[in-house]
């Protein structure tokens, strides 16, 4: 009777949950084969903590970009979101399994993504790189 008040209340599966995973697995020189488990399981609360602007952004992206782009982009997003939130090991794995892609699209002579979103992944992973070199450093001026 009431079957379609906990449709209301059940939130849909993201596809892009899925499609950041797939992308930071195809990145074989990083950390994530070692820590999947920890990566995992930050992406997937990432995504449902702000999962009405992840459903958002992953309708733009089916919208907007091709079916790498769409990873590439929902990849850039979850790492911004995680570098507000202060994981900066996972923002980090993110664009830089980004920036692999690439190389390994370039490498293999097949449509790189979007320059937009390689220039938003490595401007993001210096930015991630150099306010953790910083706090390193202030860190170990108070002691």
């Amino acid at each position: 009777m009431f079957a379609w008040l906990t449709s209301l209340f059940r939130k849909e599966t993201l596809k892009s949950t899925d499609w950041v995973k797939k992308l930071m697995q195809a990145n074989r020189s990083g950390s994530y084969n070692k820590y999947r488990e920890y990566y995992d399981k930050h992406v997937a609360r990432i995504h449902s903590a702000y999962h009405t602007d992840f459903q958002r952004f992953e309708r733009f992206a089916v919208q907007t970009y091709k079916k790498n782009d769409q990873r590439a982009f929902m990849a850039i997003k979850t790492a911004m979101y995680a570098q507000k939130l202060g994981q900066v090991k996972v923002a980090a794995c993110l664009t830089a399994s980004v920036i692999n892609y690439n190389k390994t699209l370039v490498a293999d002579k097949k449509l790189q993504i979007h320059p937009k979103l390689q220039r938003a992944a490595k401007t993001l992973h210096k930015q991630i790189i150099e306010a953790h070199a910083n706090a390193k450093l202030k860190s170990k001026e108070k002691a």
